[in-house]
């Protein structure tokens, strides 16, 4: 595997470095008497569709070279693939498309899959034939995950690796020790690991979403208080005769003070229900120009709970925004400002 393999930001980790013209090495490692199976591995993430049902659901492809006898790769018994293997072609990439992936039984249960039914692939014009519903799920360390098997020369043309001949890594099977020595010589920069799986399908802890979120959240909420406070103040600034009429009238310090909270509430509550109505509006927009322009649908989702919470998170801003208001309120001086 490549040193940068995984090195990237997602849970999953199939990103980073990959191996180029695998199908050339892959033959010479076929050849070496040492080594009982040897394949390259692609895993490229695909969004598939039941075209009957209308269901959509995304997988880890793994693409792999068809075996000629029982074998299983990342848990996914890849022997009902065609063993032909015919698109590669001499790597033309020209050959005759076998059109058929093995499906884990958690994706054949989302899509309502069977031996034999067909799944259009998002962003192509192929649809693939399930030539045998897997017995388990594709482990990865962290718990199952929703994947299919490919022949790999065909998942390299349906996801731009073809031209470099390009995967992630090649899985080599022997059980001899002397091996390893020359794997390791094959590509410069790359990692030899002796274990059982995946190597890229490792799965990895990631805070990287809640911090961003935190982050957001504290900026969004400072910036929100404070244009709230400065906002109230202003308008208080210019309406102290207000209050001292009220002080006049006979409203207590405390009366006056909850007339200057609820009105710095409203103003942020009538706030978040702005921000509510945009939001909306910019998810729509969001997902309409994400899906034009690479296919994926509703990248940003608008649970029910997002109004509420939004009203929420005003109410909190209010409060927080308030002290200032009722600064100015209670500095306020009666006299001076009906007398003026």
């Amino acid at each position: 595997v490549p040193d940068e393999s995984g090195s990237g930001s997602v849970p999953l980790e199939a990103e980073g470095a990959r191996l180029s013209e695998v199908h050339t090495v892959t033959e010479r490692l076929r050849n070496d008497d040492r080594i009982d199976y040897a394949s390259p591995v692609a895993l490229r993430p695909l969004r598939l569709e039941n075209p009957e049902t209308g269901n959509r659901t995304y997988v880890i492809a793994v693409g792999v070279i068809p075996p000629d006898r029982p074998r299983r790769v990342a848990d996914l018994n890849v022997s009902a693939l065609d063993a032909a293997y015919a698109h590669y072609a001499n790597g033309t990439y020209g050959g005759e498309r076998s059109d058929e992936f093995v499906v884990s039984p958690g994706v054949a249960a989302d899509l309502g899959l069977e031996r034999g039914d067909t799944a259009r692939v998002a962003r192509s014009d192929r649809s693939l034939t399930v030539a045998a519903v897997n017995d388990r799920e594709m482990a990865a360390g962290f718990g199952e995950v929703p994947a299919i098997a490919v022949p790999l020369a065909e998942l390299q043309s349906m996801t731009g690796l073809a031209e470099s001949d390009e995967a992630d890594q090649i899985l080599v099977g022997t059980t001899n020790p002397s091996v390893e020595s020359d794997l390791a010589d094959i590509y410069p920069g790359t990692e030899v690991v002796s274990r059982t799986g995946i190597a890229g399908a490792e799965a990895t802890p990631t805070n990287l979403p809640l911090a961003m979120a935190l982050a957001a959240a504290l900026v969004a909420g400072g910036i929100g208080v404070a244009f709230v406070a400065t906002m109230m103040g202003l308008e208080l600034t210019a309406g102290r005769r207000e209050l001292a009429v009220l002080d006049a009238v006979g409203f207590s310090g405390r009366m006056r003070a909850a007339v200057v909270v609820s009105e710095t509430i409203t103003v942020a509550v009538l706030g978040g229900i702005a921000g509510v109505a945009l939001g909306l509006v910019a998810t729509a927009g969001v997902n309409a120009g994400v899906a034009s322009a690479i296919g994926v649908g509703s990248l940003a989702e608008r649970p029910p709970w997002l109004a509420a919470y939004t009203l929420a998170a005003a109410v909190v801003v209010g409060l927080c925004a308030a002290p200032y208001p009722l600064y100015l309120a209670a500095s306020t001086d009666t006299l001076e400002e009906l007398t003026g």
